[in-house]
């Protein structure tokens, strides 16, 4: 009992050390930069989540391990006196009685093999639900990084726009106002600080809930600080034929062959429903001894079997019938379901590029020197507030606006990967970062 406290004690000190040190390692080096490849990789190789459903394909084949086997051979044995007595009542012999038997029971042609073909295709529904995890893991990953790095860039936007507001409403605090004018400038400058911030906070709530969606599937603290880079190009599908990507979805989604996968296996189970009525037997050799004065042997071969008089299993074969029809209803259902997805998600991105692709040419660059162009001028009085005013907003929705479309467009390409389960052709097309923008400028 102690050394298995000590034991189990190691254990939990282990399994302790393991996961302090895998935080550990991940905080060791927080200014590391993280691709969404690398991210993935990471979260497919430590998702707890994502070990159960390994485990489910554990349970699965070793259920179907245990279908394969024989029963067990029973082995009985009787033990008892014997008495001889003759027609007067008087005792003739005395002795005893004593019998063994060993059986071995065997099922009725077909029902071993209808349980093996049901395991079967319980270890392809689990095979099925593990991929189809690791693809919904692998999009949600990638989704978040984008998310996160595009709300991180429009809460530095509001943030920049936000100093620059304020560094002009301390200017002007410190000039004499000399009229109602300058007066209700300052006033509208500083009420636009608070709608500023209320974007600012939007973008940041956005950016902290995307990382700690990330730091939760990595298996991180949540505190953990994150440094993305993300693809900057804009996804073009190569082939842009959406009812050819409703025929790749039909034929190669998951959910869909989950439901066939189903759909087979209550067909079997109706037929295993139905044979289960049959009868099994048992057979094997016995010997017995009858000692009264003589001594009586008795060997042969035992059998024995059910009679199916009054259970034909009727009750578990209405139910597996009413399952065939449910995985007939399922399967028509996901058919319907997965086409209407994939149309869904071929116009959202759609839309999303067509209003990329109206955007002007390198738009946040021009309309970001903009402001930094108003903010000169209507210092010096070159421009009215109420232009000033606006360029900044103009710069903050146009930024937002390039963001959504890219991160809709991304979402997009991701769910149609999942919907289809293949790879889904692209050409990427660059896309300047904030950063050349602003060095173009």
């Amino acid at each position: 009992m102690l050394i298995d406290y000590y034991r189990r004690g190691s254990v939990s000190l282990l399994l302790l050390f393991t996961m302090n040190f895998s935080a550990w390692s991940a905080q060791e080096n927080p200014s590391q930069i993280w691709t969404a490849d690398q991210l993935v990789q990471h979260v497919l190789a430590n998702n707890a989540e994502l070990r159960s459903y390994e485990a489910e394909v554990a349970a699965a084949k070793g259920q179907r391990t245990q279908a394969g086997l024989l029963k067990n051979p029973e082995i009985s044995g009787e033990y008892g006196s014997r008495r001889i007595t003759g027609p007067e009542g008087d005792l003739q012999g005395d002795g005893f009685t004593r019998s063994v038997s060993i059986t071995q029971t065997f099922e009725f042609p077909g029902k071993g093999s209808l349980r093996k073909a049901i395991a079967d295709k319980d270890i392809e529904l689990a095979e099925l639900g593990l991929k189809q995890f690791r693809l919904v893991l692998e999009g949600q990953v990638r989704s978040l990084a984008f998310q996160y790095e595009f709300a991180s860039e429009n809460a530095r936007s509001a943030k920049e726009i936000y100093e620059r507001s304020n560094a002009l409403i301390k200017l002007l605090q410190e000039r004499s106002i000399s009229g109602t004018q300058q007066l209700l400038e300052l006033r509208v400058i500083e009420a636009s600080t608070v709608e500023l911030r209320k974007s600012a906070k939007e973008f940041t709530k956005a950016r902290d809930e995307a990382r700690l969606e990330l730091n939760a599937l990595l298996g991180w603290p949540s505190s953990q600080p994150l440094k993305i880079e993300i693809d900057r190009t804009v996804p073009r599908l190569k082939n842009g034929d959406l009812n050819q990507l409703i025929l790749v979805g039909l034929a190669n989604n998951l959910s869909l062959k989950i439901r066939i996968t189903e759909l087979e296996k209550a067909v079997k189970e109706i037929s295993a429903a139905k044979l289960e009525a049959a009868p099994d037997f048992s057979v094997g050799p016995f010997f017995s001894q009858d000692k009264a004065g003589d001594l009586e042997e008795n060997f042969g071969a035992a059998i024995s079997l059910t009679l199916p008089l009054w259970n034909w299993n009727q009750g578990n074969v209405a139910t597996a019938k009413a399952r065939r029809t449910k995985a007939d209803s399922l399967l028509l259902d996901a058919r319907r379901k997965t086409e209407s997805a994939i149309a869904r998600s071929y116009r959202t991105y759609e839309l999303a590029l067509k209003q990329l692709e109206e955007m002007p040419e390198d738009s946040v660059g021009k309309i970001h020197a903009a402001a930094t162009l108003a903010d000169r001028q209507y210092r010096t009085g070159g421009i009215t507030m109420p232009l000033y005013l606006e360029v900044q907003r103009e710069f903050l929705n146009v930024q937002q606006a390039q963001s959504e479309a890219l991160l809709e467009i991304w979402r997009s390409i991701f769910d149609l990967q999942l919907l289809t389960s293949a790879e889904v052709p692209l050409t990427p097309v660059p896309l300047i970062p904030a950063t050349e923008q602003e060095k173009a400028q």
